[in-house]
């Protein structure tokens, strides 16, 4: 479904949290974890968003994020930027927020976070 952040057959085996569509099909929900085994999949997911429409993500979800997962959406963002479109975090949990601030980079998410 076009709003699933599909984050590759790890998740579909259920290792991992599923998670559904936002309510709004441009919208795409980061699941719950997002950790080391996520950040492969979650680069490869937002390249793809990037390379076809805006990313507008959904954090509201997330339960623990780990570094590399804070990495992937880094660079997702910057590449957006570089690219002139547009990259959206909607709904950041406590716990993204914490995670974000925890490695000095709520300056440069702040951009991203609405």
């Amino acid at each position: 479904m076009e709003g699933d952040l599909d984050l590759g057959p790890a998740s579909r085996r259920g290792r991992d949290v599923p998670f559904g569509p936002a309510p709004d099909p441009a919208v795409s929900t980061l699941p719950q974890i997002l950790d080391l085994t996520q950040a492969t999949a979650l680069r490869d997911s937002l390249a793809t968003l990037l390379g076809e429409r805006a990313v507008t993500l959904d954090a509201g979800s997330v339960d623990r994020m780990s570094t590399p997962c804070a990495q992937v959406l880094l660079a997702a963002g910057r590449a957006a930027g570089s690219a002139g479109a547009s990259f959206k975090i909607l709904n950041a949990s406590g716990v993204f927020r914490t995670a974000i601030a925890d490695l000095g980079l709520l300056p440069e998410f702040s951009k991203w976070i609405d």
